[in-house]
C-alpha cells in the first residue's frame, strides 16, 4: 500500500471522530493530570493530527489548541506509528531541530503513544520535560495503559457522533400533508443525543402527529427515548387517549425499571375538516394562533407516561382553521424565554408574526444557536393555509 493510500484511510479514521478543529475537553484533562502525577513531568498532552495541523485535545498553554504539524514532536510519532521515546532530544536528530527544543521553550525529554482508531494513528498521548530522562520498563508499561485510557475515549466520540446522525436520521423530515398543510419540525439535544423525538405520519386523510420529552438528557435518554418512540410508532389505537393508554401498558415495566418517565402529545388532524382530536401525557406546552393573532393554549389533563398510576386518558377536541397555526414544543423552548407564563406569550407573538412552519423551526434553530440552553428542545409546527 503506498503512503498516499496510508495517509488517506488515517485521516479518514480521524475525520470520523468528529473532534478536528474542537477545543479542549475535561475527559482528556484528566488524563493529562494523571499523567504529569505519575510520571513527574511538567507537561502532558493528548491531541489529534490531520494532515497539516496538531489540536491540542488537553492543552498546556491557554489558547494554544493549534499548531503547524510539520513543527512538533507527534509528527514524528505518527509517521513512526510506534512508541516514540527521546531521552535527549537535543541529541536526537528527529527532534534536534524542532522549534521547542532550539527555541524558549527548551524541551530535552519526549515521549509519544500513537493513539489508534480503526487501526490507523489519529493521534498522540505525550510526556514532556526540560530535562533528559529515561523511562523504566514499570513507567513505558503503565505509559501504553494510560494510552488505551485516551483510545477509550476516543472512541466513545466516535460511537457518540454515529449515535447523532442515527438519531437524526430517524426524525421526520418531508411533509406528509402537502399540499394542504405545511409541516416542519425540529430537535437540538443538548448532548449531541438526547430524550426529545418527534414523529408524524399520514393514513388516509388523517395527520398523526406526536412530540415526546423523555426525563433526563444525554445518552440515556436517547436509549429510552428511542423504545418509547418504537412503542409509539408499533400501537394502532382507535384514539389518541387509547394510544397513549396503551403505551403506559406497554412501556411500565421499563419506567418502573429505569425511574424514567415521558411527558407525550399526541394529536391526530383530519385534512378535511381540521378537526384535531388530541391526548395530553403531562406535556402541556402546545400552541394554536389563531389566524388573527390571538393564541390558546391546548388544554392538558393527564400526568406523564410512567408516573400515571394506570389512570385513564382523555381526548380533546379543538378545530384548526384556515390561517392557524399549531405549535408544540419541549420545555427547552420554554426556558429559552423565561420559562414562566410570559414566555407562553412570547413564543405565541413570534408565531403569529412568522406562520410558516419551516420559517418557525429556521428562527428557533438561529435564535437558541446563539445562546446557551440547558435542556433538549424540539418544536412541530402545522399551518393550515
Amino acid at each position: 500500500m503506498d503512503s498516499v493510500t496510508a495517509e488517506d484511510q488515517r485521516l479518514r479514521a480521524s475525520t470520523s471522530l468528529g473532534l478536528i478543529g474542537t477545543g479542549p475537553e475535561e475527559r482528556f484533562e484528566r488524563i493529562t493530570r494523571a499523567a504529569r502525577s505519575i510520571f513527574s513531568v511538567p507537561v502532558a498532552a493528548v491531541n489529534l493530527l490531520d494532515d497539516r495541523h496538531l489540536f491540542a485535545k488537553s492543552p498546556q498553554v491557554p489558547g494554544r489548541t493549534v499548531r503547524d504539524r510539520v513543527d512538533t514532536f507527534c509528527d514524528v510519532t505518527i509517521r513512526e506509528d510506534s512508541l516514540t521515546i527521546a531521552a535527549d532530544t537535543a541529541a536526537d536528530s528527529r527532534f534536534d531541530w524542532k522549534p521547542d527544543v532550539v527555541g524558549g521553550t527548551g524541551v530535552r525529554f519526549y515521549a509519544g503513544r500513537p493513539l489508534h482508531v480503526d487501526g490507523q494513528p489519529v493521534g498522540t498521548l505525550c510526556l514532556y520535560d526540560l530535562r533528559p530522562r529515561e523511562l523504566s520498563e514499570e513507567e513505558l508499561a503503565r505509559f501504553d495503559a494510560m494510552g488505551a485510557w485516551a483510545e477509550r475515549e476516543l472512541l466513545d466520540s466516535r460511537d457518540l457522533e454515529q449515535a447523532v446522525s442515527i438519531q437524526h436520521a430517524l426524525l421526520p423530515t418531508a411533509n406528509p400533508a402537502a399540499p394542504l398543510y405545511a409541516v416542519a419540525g425540529l430537535t437540538m439535544p443538548l448532548k449531541g443525543v438526547g430524550g426529545d423525538f418527534f414523529v408524524w405520519h399520514r393514513t388516509e386523510e388523517t395527520l398523526c402527529l406526536t412530540l415526546a420529552d423523555v426525563m433526563g438528557k444525554g445518552i440515556a435518554a436517547a436509549l429510552m427515548a428511542a423504545t418509547v418512540r418504537a412503542t409509539v410508532n408499533s400501537i394502532k389505537a382507535p384514539t389518541p387517549a387509547a394510544l397513549l393508554e396503551e403505551a403506559a401498558e406497554t412501556l411500565g415495566s421499563d419506567f418502573e425499571a429505569t425511574g424514567i418517565f415521558a411527558t407525550v402529545f399526541h394529536a391526530r388532524l383530519d385534512l378535511g375538516t381540521g378537526v384535531l382530536a388530541y391526548a395530553d401525557a403531562g406535556h402541556g406546552l402546545n400552541l394554536i394562533v389563531r389566524a388573527d393573532g390571538t393564541h390558546e393554549r391546548l388544554e392538558a389533563a393527564g400526568l406523564p407516561l410512567g408516573l400515571e398510576l394506570g389512570m385513564p386518558r382523555e381526548d380533546r377536541h379543538t378545530v384548526l382553521s384556515s390561517g392557524d397555526t399549531l405549535l408544540s414544543f419541549t420545555d427547552g423552548l420554554l426556558d429559552f424565554y423565561g420559562g414562566t407564563q410570559e414566555a407562553i406569550e412570547t413564543i405565541a407573538s413570534v408565531i403569529g408574526d412568522n406562520r410558516e412552519p419551516a420559517s418557525i423551526v429556521e428562527s428557533v434553530r438561529t435564535l437558541t444557536s446563539r445562546a446557551s440552553i440547558d435542556d433538549d428542545l424540539s418544536v412541530v409546527a402545522v399551518h393550515r393555509p
